[in-house]
């Protein structure tokens, strides 16, 4: 054990013998030898901080570590958490409510969000376990939503493309955009990428981009996002920035054919190597 876990060891011992002003010093200790970069423990520090104020009934700087926290690592179930206590004991039971919900979205077993969470709800007059960001929350018919998938894929195969966007747009009624869930923005993004690729079999490139940008402002990560804005750039006659993107969907899934074909015939037209990448 390197010596930056036994000063976290030291303070969670003070911090359950609610010793907190001890256990902010060892933190405080621990804090100075974080290595420079080290967001990951830094955003654990931050967050264990937090709950010691929130011993001491600091809460302007209990709310202050923990945005620190969701700036460092924005999907911090922990840091949500403690927002959503602080909010709570300042009586804002509908941003408890929301902080609580996407704590429990980040990480389904966190027990201090789940009971923040049933307690608010019981001041709300709701269900100890409801949540906004639940597909079943937000409509009891979730299976029509997969049956409308399943009948947009159908139609895809048959390329019956502007059918298929109708599908999808049905589908989207399905979710409630004033509540994205970290599992509904997948979702979302899905959607877009597929209705993106319908745009662009009907040639209609300019809605194809709208969509591929879209899906990655929800999920920046979205391989088959890169490869379509990839495509749309090749079609339009736009080799270098078809290139960076074709590059970028292959190294979110190096196993995504689409991305790695598309890559390679923008290669040969600059003249590169197939797979020929500035990643």
């Amino acid at each position: 054990m390197n010596q930056l876990e036994t000063l976290f060891g030291q303070a969670y011992k003070l911090f359950e013998q609610k010793d907190f002003n001890r256990a902010l010093e060892t933190l405080n200790d621990a804090e100075n030898m974080l290595a420079p970069g080290d967001s990951e423990n830094e955003a654990s520090l931050l967050n264990f901080k937090g709950f010691n104020y929130l011993g001491m009934d600091s809460l302007e700087k209990a709310r202050e570590c923990f945005e620190k926290s969701l700036s460092l690592n924005p999907a911090s179930s922990q840091a949500c958490a403690g927002l959503g206590e602080v909010f709570y004991l300042c009586e804002y039971d509908y941003e408890a409510k929301a902080m609580y919900e996407w704590s429990l979205d980040y990480n389904s077993d966190n027990q201090f969000a789940a009971k923040g969470l049933a307690k608010v709800n019981k001041g709300l007059g709701l269900p100890e376990d409801h949540n906004t960001l639940n597909l079943e929350t937000l409509d009891s018919k979730k299976e029509n939503f997969y049956h409308l998938i399943g009948e947009a894929y159908k139609l895809f195969s048959e390329k019956k493309f502007q059918e298929v966007l109708n599908k999808l747009t049905e589908a989207e009624l399905y979710f409630n955009r004033k509540a994205v869930s970290k599992d509904t923005s997948q979702k979302i993004s899905t959607l877009e990428n597929f209705r993106g690729f319908n745009y662009l079999a009907l040639q209609e490139t300019e809605n194809a981009r709208a969509c591929f940008e879209n899906s990655l402002k929800l999920n920046p990560n979205s391989s088959q996002a890169c490869a379509g804005l990839g495509e749309v750039f090749f079609l339009q006659e736009m080799e270098k920035e078809s290139k960076t993107m074709f590059e970028w969907a292959v190294k979110n899934n190096p196993s995504n054919m689409f991305a790695v074909k598309g890559l390679a015939k923008v290669n040969e037209i600059l003249g590169y190597p197939e797979a020929h990448t500035t990643l």
